[in-house]
């Protein structure tokens, strides 16, 4: 009877032992998968910011025509395809947005209006028609610097990536390179409230 209570407490702590070892297998692929998604993410911020970098440029390139500064790229495959800037002013259009431009000559480039293995990479929330034609070229994603509380279509006045009601949704990723994106718009904003007042001021 003492020898059976003793191999049952053997197996009782083998089962135990085996048990723990599992757990502990378990544990570490668990941390194992979350380094590896961290890295994954870090590699995918990095890229974010390289691409999002290269609309600031398009940006400042509307900022020294006199438009506001807004910038986009589209890539495809790790690569640039399209770049826009805003030119309403410059052209006066109103349909020359940058992400339109973008859209426009990633089609020509393309030969096709479906740009759906493509990503947009665009410094200020898309207004309602740009939003419009994001959802149209059936664009997967898009990247947005900055939110635009007075006219943005990814979810600050209306969510035109996310309606129930069309056939293709959209991913939004945003705040990559906020602060950058944000001062460039405030800079300029403030330069033209101070050329402003200086013509309005009396001689």
């Amino acid at each position: 009877m003492t020898d059976q209570r003793e191999d049952q407490d053997i197996q009782r702590e083998k089962g135990a032992a085996t048990r723990q070892r599992k757990w502990e297998k378990r544990q570490e692929q668990k941390r194992l998968m979350a380094l590896k998604q961290k890295e994954e993410d870090r590699q995918k911020r990095r890229e974010d910011e390289r691409f999002m970098r290269e609309a600031l440029r398009q940006a400042k390139k509307a900022a020294a025509l006199g438009d506001v500064p807004i910038g986009c790229v589209i890539v495809r495959q790790g690569r640039i395809i399209s770049r826009g800037y805003n030119r309403r002013n410059a052209d006066k259009n109103v349909l020359s947005h940058a992400e339109m431009i973008s859209i426009k000559k990633a089609c020509k480039i393309q030969g096709d209006w479906r740009l759906e293995d493509c990503a947009m990479y665009v410094t200020l929330e898309p207004c309602p028609m740009c939003a419009g034609a994001i959802v149209q070229a059936r664009i997967p994603r898009v990247v947005i610097g900055v939110l635009n509380p007075k006219a943005g279509c990814a979810g600050s006045v209306l969510d035109l990536f996310h309606e129930k009601g069309f056939n293709h949704q959209v991913q939004v990723d945003t705040g990559i390179l906020e602060e950058e994106c944000a001062s460039l718009l405030q800079e300029f904003f403030q330069d033209l409230r101070k050329r402003k007042s200086g013509a309005a001021a009396p001689v």
